[in-house]
């Protein structure tokens, strides 16, 4: 009775081991298949750095795998997961050229107001004085004359008649001689003055010593004559 309970006892532990022997070898048969089944695990490229932004990562699928069963009743379930696939960013997009900017313009200058040319107005003419005597001819040598030295002649009215008591003024450079007055009677109207010979400057004169005619240049010379006749007349 005992060794029937041996060998059964026997039996079972060999069945036990040949079960463990037969699931270690189902195992790692399962793993060598797991293995080969299994691709390999590619590099993922580096993304480039860009500006963009990146797309969210894709969510991993998990890929079930059911193993062979060599013994029954051991089943083994392996959970591969699926590596994220990665998207490659899109290149950069190209700057595009600005067309360029035009010149600034200038502001338009104010324009300055222009001046209005004022009319130039001619200058008013100066009356010349109107005098009382002018001369009544040419300045002229006398070369008759027989004393040295004279300037002598008449004054005269419009008309033509002598008139005395007229003040006939002779100077030079130097000195001023004192007025001869005209004669009356029968030689109204006559003057002379004895001078020296050089230029000399004659007009005639009123009571207050002004200006009363025109006044003429003379260059006395001896040489051509002793005397020289100057004549005047009242111009009304």
């Amino acid at each position: 009775m005992n060794k029937g309970y041996a060998f059964g006892f026997l039996l079972v532990l060999l069945v036990v081991v040949l079960g463990l022997y037969v699931a270690f070898t189902g195992f790692m048969s399962s793993r060598e298949a797991h293995r080969d089944q299994t691709p390999d695990q590619v590099e993922a490229p580096v993304a480039e750095v860009s500006n963009t932004p990146a797309p969210p990562p894709a969510s991993a699928t998990p890929t079930i795998f059911v193993l062979p069963t060599p013994v029954p009743g051991i089943t083994a379930t392996l959970t591969a997961v699926a590596l994220p696939s990665v998207t490659e960013a899109p290149p950069p997009e190209e700057p595009t050229e600005q067309p360029p900017a035009p010149p600034p313009t200038e502001p338009p200058r104010p324009e300055l107001p222009t001046k209005t040319p004022q009319a130039v107005q001619p200058p008013t003419p100066v009356p010349a004085p109107a005098y009382q005597f002018r001369l009544a001819g040419p300045v002229s040598p006398d070369p008759s004359y027989a004393i040295c030295c004279y300037i002598f002649g008449t004054v005269r009215d419009a008309a033509g008649n002598g008139l005395e008591g007229v003040r006939v003024q002779a100077f030079n450079d130097w000195s001023s001689l004192p007025p001869a007055l005209t004669k009356s009677g029968a030689e109204a109207g006559k003057y002379d003055i004895p001078i020296q010979p050089m230029t000399w400057y004659v007009r005639i004169t009123d009571a207050n010593g002004d200006q009363v005619s025109t006044q003429i240049q003379l260059q006395f010379d001896l040489e051509v004559a002793k005397g020289y006749r100057v004549d005047w007349q009242r111009t009304y």
